[in-house]
């Protein structure tokens, strides 16, 4: 049966890792990628940063465009699938496993960036998701 896989992106390193991974995976058992990078803005000290909405969903838009990218080079015959999500990236996340067959996570990421990824988070991720959990190293 083809698999559903759902990566998070944040645009680091670790989680093109990550995508390759899941790409290689599904090249082997059948399925599709969901690439998933979500978005918000970020507050700090109780304060909202001064940067306008478009300008962090474009940023996020162009890192998960970049990383989709480069990986749908190396896996052409892959279904791979980009998704860009305005909210709380754990709460995000863990609803999206449950039509997941797979969720698979950089060990470490762009924490300030998107709030993506971060150790604490990804710990969330593991306990919280309702299928299995890879974590790419």
């Amino acid at each position: 049966m083809p698999q559903t896989v759902a990566v998070g992106v944040d645009g680091s390193d670790e989680s093109v890792r990550a995508l390759r991974w899941a790409a290689d995976h599904v090249r082997q058992v059948g399925g599709i990628v969901h690439a998933i990078m979500v978005w918000h803005q970020p507050v700090q000290f109780g304060y909202r940063l001064p940067t306008p909405d478009s300008e962090l969903e474009q940023r996020a838009r162009t890192a998960l465009d970049t990383a989709v990218d480069a990986v749908r080079g190396e896996f052409p015959e892959v279904d791979l699938r980009s998704r860009l999500i305005r909210g709380h990236v754990v709460d995000e996340i863990v609803g999206l496993s449950e039509q997941a067959d797979l969720l698979v996570l950089g060990d470490k990421g762009h924490g300030a960036f998107t709030g993506m990824l971060v150790g604490s988070v990804a710990l969330k991720l593991v306990h919280h998701a309702r299928c299995p959990v890879v974590v790419v190293r």
